[in-house]
């Protein structure tokens, strides 16, 4: 489906919890968040009936998020209800990657496709300093979990701080060349800490000068997926990795936005920059009046973000579903 802009709409963000083990200084505060009782967490039932009305208007690609949707009780089942549903072709899911060791090989059988893992940096004090209490051994063993099970190409997500790990860069590249991984290096967005001022994100041309230090960075058309990184192939002597800048900011992609998500609170983001939600009062609606529902806000999904005008987003990452 199309938006007003003329924009097809294919792509669905479910968040299933507002819920994280880990604190990512850039995500969710120490002390954590103001949870949902557990009755105002959208039921799979609940999803079930969005996702079948979202395929009716053209969605066909689905990721889980969170907070971190493996602490979800339950997903696979959830995945493979997803996977049966007509007309969606592709399922994916983001994560801070701490409990893919136990869980990957049942995602896959479920129908999961790939991963996304949240990974800041490959030194362990570094790591749980960013994250407030994780351990980076234990997402390492989920990565290459993740890989035996197949679900590839494993992506890797990175957000560099100003003061806290600039110095991971070519570790984590060195990282994914040995790894056969992709990372992707995305502009801290003015949400939760970054809003407050406390947290200033390095420049993505800056980290891509960093790593030009060690890599030669030859630009080419990227693996599958959904989003909008420029990819590039970076090469030193024999070792080569697949390195991408997501630019959510100072290059914005608003004009090949193809998503909306649904929030843990079952309501609907089009945009993930901008306040606006959209109830879809699910337990009271037939997946016929939903479809119909999902059309009418897809059509009011506005063009841009403001962001580059210094104007911020209220909520934390984690409560939104990123």
């Amino acid at each position: 489906m199309k938006d007003s802009y003329g924009r097809e709409i294919n792509y669905l963000r479910l968040s299933v919890t507002d819920r994280c083990n880990f604190r990512c200084k850039y995500c969710m505060p120490d002390k954590g968040i103001n949870k949902l009782p557990h009755d105002q967490i959208v039921s799979y039932e609940s999803i079930m009936k969005v996702v079948k009305a979202a395929s009716r208007i053209g969605i066909d690609r689905v990721r889980f998020t969170g907070g971190e949707p493996l602490t979800r009780k339950g997903l696979p089942e959830l995945v493979q209800m997803v996977d049966g549903v007509d007309g969606i072709d592709e399922l994916t899911l983001t994560t801070n990657g701490s409990l893919l060791e136990e869980l990957a090989d049942d995602l896959a059988r479920a129908g999961l496709d790939r991963v996304n893992v949240s990974l800041d940096a490959i030194d362990a004090n570094t790591f749980t300093e960013i994250t407030r209490r994780g351990d980076v051994e234990k997402v390492l063993r989920g990565i290459n979990a993740s890989k035996r099970a197949g679900l590839t190409p494993v992506k890797i997500n990175a957000v560099i701080v100003k003061g806290m790990n600039e110095s991971e860069i070519l570790p984590l590249i060195d990282f994914v060349a040995a790894n056969d991984l992709t990372i992707r290096f995305i502009e801290l967005m003015p949400m939760g800490e970054a809003a407050r001022g406390s947290l200033e994100g390095l420049p993505l041309e800056e980290v891509m000068s960093i790593v030009e230090k060690r890599w030669q960075l030859v630009k080419f058309d990227g693996p599958i997926g959904n989003g909008p990184a420029s990819y590039y192939r970076a090469v030193n002597g024999e070792s080569k990795a697949t390195v991408g800048f997501i630019f959510p900011i100072s290059k914005r992609f608003c004009e090949g936005c193809n998503r909306i998500r649904m929030t843990s609170r079952g309501s609907i983001r089009p945009c993930l920059a901008r306040d606006e939600e959209y109830p879809l009062n699910i337990d009271h609606s037939t997946v016929e009046r939903l479809s119909a529902r999902l059309a009418r806000i897809i059509k009011r999904k506005p063009y841009e973000h403001e962001w580059e005008a210094k104007s911020v987003t209220a909520g934390e990452m984690s409560d939104i579903g990123g």
